[in-house]
């Protein structure tokens, strides 16, 4: 899947993720300039407190016409739009990761997809006064490792090779970007969503409103590609995961996930605390689903690039 579709959170993406921190020189507070990329308009609507999610209108999806972001806070679309993880943004006031809300956005004429990441920073200052510095921190992470009874991995099915492409086809020439420019998506009776992402495979999602949790079962997946997702099933904490098992190769990897955000909460009463128990990192979903694979998570500590938030404000009106 393209970068557009992980952030979709079919790729929540769930989602959707690699670190590619924004070089330290930018200067985040800045105005933006006129001649920066800007959407030709957009409204921002809160979401309703009281909607009940569903996992299946969440994140952003972007067309040719314009981008749309759905049931996202604050803090979410600063991760999207600046293309880092959950864990690299910090302080910033309690609602800016409570509080949800609908973009939809135009494009304006001649513009670039390819912009679509700095005209939401361009709202971001706009329309919620984002204002932020970035300061190095040594944080808590993780790499991906084989477990001691080594991997269990069942490889991808081989691509199917027609005899002209097989007489044409360099071996020193990948595939393995090739997609459909926009992917199939199928509901499944089961309430799963499949998208067809071509050369790259499929990749099936359903939600488990009971247990909070997203289960991805993908076709075609290498390691390093898996380690970067499973960062957002790490919660709050501050988390990176980077792939140290030596696996090369493409796998069908099934794993459950951990919605970000926490559950949410029981009716006041039937919970000492209010809240249902989070499912942690050494939590049974996320293990269990990882030891399924003979792989397992180790913590470490690695310097990164932290996005502290000067200031924001709720978004202005439409």
């Amino acid at each position: 899947m393209d970068k557009n579709g992980i952030r979709s959170y079919l790729g929540c993406a769930v989602c959707a993720l690699a670190i590619t921190p924004i070089a330290t020189a930018l200067r985040a507070n800045a105005q933006t300039s006129s001649t920066d990329p800007s959407f030709e308009v957009a409204t921002i609507k809160p979401v309703d407190p009281s909607y009940r999610f569903d996992g299946k209108r969440f994140w952003a999806h972007v067309t040719p016409a314009g981008a749309s972001y759905w049931y996202m806070t604050p803090a979410n679309l600063i991760t999207y739009a600046y293309d880092v993880e959950p864990f690299q943004v910090a302080g910033g006031p309690d609602w800016a990761n409570t509080e949800h809300f609908d973009i939809e956005a135009r494009f304006p004429d001649g513009a670039d997809k390819k912009d679509e990441p700095k005209m939401l920073q361009a709202l971001l200052k706009d329309r919620f006064k984002l204002a932020f510095h970035i300061e190095k921190r040594e944080l808590e992470s993780y790499v991906l490792v084989v477990g001691k009874n080594g991997p269990k991995l069942t490889p991808s099915t081989p691509d199917p090779v027609t005899p002209a492409i097989a007489a044409t086809a360099n071996p020193a020439e990948s595939t393995a970007g090739e997609q459909p420019a926009k992917p199939k998506v199928t509901q499944n009776k089961d309430g799963s969503t499949t998208g067809d992402m071509g050369k790259r495979g499929t990749m099936t999602i359903k939600f488990d409103p009971e247990t909070w949790t997203q289960r991805f079962a993908w076709s075609k997946l290498t390691m390093e590609d898996l380690a970067s997702r499973l960062s957002i099933c790490l919660g709050d904490a501050v988390h990176k995961v980077v792939d140290e098992t030596g696996i090369k190769g493409n796998y069908q990897v099934t794993y459950d996930c951990p919605m970000p955000g926490g559950r949410p909460r029981r009716p006041a009463g039937t919970s000492p605390a209010g809240l249902l128990p989070p499912d942690p990192q050494d939590g049974p979903s996320l293990v269990r689903s990882l030891d399924a694979m003979g792989l397992k998570l180790e913590k470490r500590k690695i310097l990164l690039d932290v996005y502290v938030i000067d200031h924001l404000e709720r978004p202005s009106e439409n």
